[in-house]
């Protein structure tokens, strides 16, 4: 682009093309060339960042936005652009509205979570968000315009909520014993949780489906149990459950009106067809086994649950301190992986060795008070979970029913441990990207957007090599490789020597933060910022005390002098290697150039948010 004044729309991807090519004359803001410089330096920012970000400038509250904010625009981009905040959010402005205008007032705003019922597909649909409003100034101090970060996290609040009603659902339907009184109550609480007009569960039958319990509203005729499902029912939404040879069950929903099922709504259904077969499935095993002996081995054999039948072993004095297995089925032999013939006949103390007392206990309870039990509890000998349904079935003995949760324990725990870590790299990168915005001092606004674009590229590029490695951290050689080669040019040098080591996740950013600025002040003073100086890391890492040294030396520069002032790179150093690592930091200015040692530990805690002093 000719005009050097509009070198701030170089960048910026799809976005930054629209921008270049849309016809700002028009509009209240005017052309790009004539913007005053504080628009044009929010506006370069947000172009170079990959998070979605917009600005709302002027009385109309013309909005920019970047190519991540058009991802949550939906239909209403690339329409938006250009256009009043108000004409193109008019359906959630009494939410945002107020808080837009607070910022135009200057009050800066963050909020972790916002709901809002928005139209962007052509539907409306719930959405959540975390974000940020911040006021932004003119060269005379005056609020002209508003600069927004943000992030949807509609997906993780659905994730939630699908797991709140799971819980729900489950702790409900351990409670009913009778299985058309469990089914009844699975498709009337889903019906209830999604406001459908009909909730339904049918099973296969020969020559179709045959209804298994209904729940409506009122508004559709419902079928009895064991009728015929209609070859063409109304339209709706319906999850098949796979069987052996075909269909085995479907659990469908109807509305009287036209309704749009959502992806999440479709999700749910499908979690929940799942569940509700298998407590259907649970509930009729148990029914069964207190129907008859003769029932139950029929069932015993061909039953997908593990099932054991045992009698509690106890000392003299009538503590249990045993128990022996009877009986125990083909699930069983398959779910923990020992064999039958191994099996009937033990003591549990001598088949598993180790196994944790509260097993005992809790079936000897069971045999004592006639009270049935329902656990989760893992055997550490088998390294598995166990979810098990415990019943007393004459005096001294029992029947316990079980499923093998190690999978479904195992997925909990890294969808909780997902939320939480993605959780915390959005607070974190929000907090240095304020910081940055807030602290950074410059002579010229100019220097002060390099400045600040730097800082935040940096950010990104650390955010983006930990996405790649899935969270899980990232090879120092590479991180130092992405921060520093863009910073050497043609006759400089830059050298690395060091062992391969691993950072954790939560260290990745903070580390590529301090070599940042590290790099930045090389570049302006130092041995970057002449023909034919270079730099050198070298690092080392103490196995014995888990800690790596690593040394920053400059070369072939103009001599280190120290700096009359803190300046915010002095203090990101301080607060990242220091405040948020834990670790220690020493600079060094010498003729010879300016010399930084950090040492840090590679395990332990990190602290959730850089702490920058002002």
């Amino acid at each position: 682009m000719p005009d050097r004044r509009l070198r701030f729309l170089a960048e910026g991807g799809a976005l930054g093309a629209l921008m270049r090519d849309h016809d700002w004359a028009s509009t209240p803001i005017g052309a790009p060339e004539d913007w005053p410089q504080a628009l044009k330096t929010v506006v370069g920012i947000m172009l170079g960042s990959r998070q979605p970000m917009f600005v709302a400038w002027g009385p109309e509250r013309t909005m920019l936005y970047n190519d991540g904010y058009a991802v949550l625009c939906g239909a209403r981009h690339p329409a938006a652009l250009g256009r009043p905040f108000r004409a193109v959010w008019f359906d959630i402005m009494d939410e945002v509205g107020p808080i837009l205008e607070r910022a135009f007032a200057g009050e800066a705003t963050h909020m972790d979570e916002l709901a809002l019922l928005m139209t962007r597909h052509g539907y409306p649909e719930e959405a959540h968000f975390s974000f940020s409003y911040t006021p932004v100034r003119d060269e005379e101090g005056r609020v002209a315009g508003m600069f927004c970060a943000c992030a949807e996290i509609t997906a993780r609040v659905q994730a939630e909520r699908r797991q709140a009603f799971s819980l729900a659902l489950d702790q409900a339907l351990r409670e009913i014993a009778e299985p058309p009184a469990l089914a009844e109550a699975a498709v009337r609480l889903l019906g209830q949780h999604l406001h459908a007009g009909r909730c339904g569960y049918a099973e296969a039958v020969e020559g179709g489906m045959a209804a298994v319990a209904e729940w409506g509203d009122g508004s559709l005729p419902l079928l009895p149990p064991g009728a015929p499902l209609p070859a063409d029912p109304a339209p709706g939404l319906a999850v098949p459950l796979p069987g052996q040879g075909g269909t085995a069950g479907l659990l469908h929903l109807h509305q009287a009106t036209p309704r749009r099922w959502l992806p999440a709504e479709e999700i749910l259904l499908r979690e929940m067809a799942a569940r509700i077969a298998a407590a259907l499935a649970r509930a009729r095993a148990e029914a069964a086994l207190r129907a008859s002996e003769a029932r139950w081995r029929g069932l015993f054999a061909a039953m997908h649950e593990g099932f054991a039948l045992c009698e509690m072993v106890r000392d003299e004095e009538g503590r249990d301190i045993d128990l022996r297995y009877i009986e125990v089925n083909d699930a069983w032999e398959r779910l923990t992986g020992i064999s039958r013939e191994a099996a009937e006949g033990q003591l549990v103390t001598r088949l598993i060795p180790g196994i944790e007392p509260f097993w005992i206990e809790t079936y000897g309870r069971v045999v004592r008070t006639g009270e049935p039990a329902h656990v989760e509890y893992r055997v550490g000998t088998l390294g598995a979970w166990f979810e098990v349904f415990a019943y007393r079935t004459e005096p001294g003995r029992f029947a316990a029913l079980f499923l093998n949760v190690t999978e479904r324990k195992a997925s909990e725990e890294r969808q909780a441990l997902l939320a939480r870590e993605v959780d915390h790299r959005a607070k974190n990168a929000l907090a240095v990207v304020m910081a940055a915005l807030r602290l950074t001092r410059a002579e010229t606004l100019p220097a002060y957007r390099t400045a600040v674009e730097g800082r935040v590229a940096a950010l990104a590029r650390a955010q983006t090599l930990l996405a790649t490695e899935s969270w899980s951290g990232a090879e120092l050689q590479r991180l130092l490789e992405g921060e520093l080669r863009p910073f050497v040019a043609e006759g400089q040098t830059l050298r690395l020597e060091g062992p391969a080591v691993h950072l954790q996740g939560r260290a990745v950013q903070p580390v590529a933060m301090a070599i940042h600025e590290l790099a930045t002040n090389a570049t302006k003073h130092g041995a970057l910022s002449v023909a034919g100086g270079g730099i050198t890391v070298r690092w080392s890492v103490d196995a014995a005390a888990t800690l790596l040294h690593l040394h920053w030396q400059e070369e072939g520069g103009p001599p280190a002098v120290a700096p009359q002032r803190q300046g915010f790179g002095t203090r990101v150093l301080e607060a990242t290697i220091r405040g948020q690592l834990g670790g220690s930091i020493t600079v060094a200015w010498s003729p010879g150039g300016l010399a930084c040692s950090m040492t840090l530990p590679l395990a332990g805690p990190v602290a959730e948010a850089p702490a920058i002093p002002e």
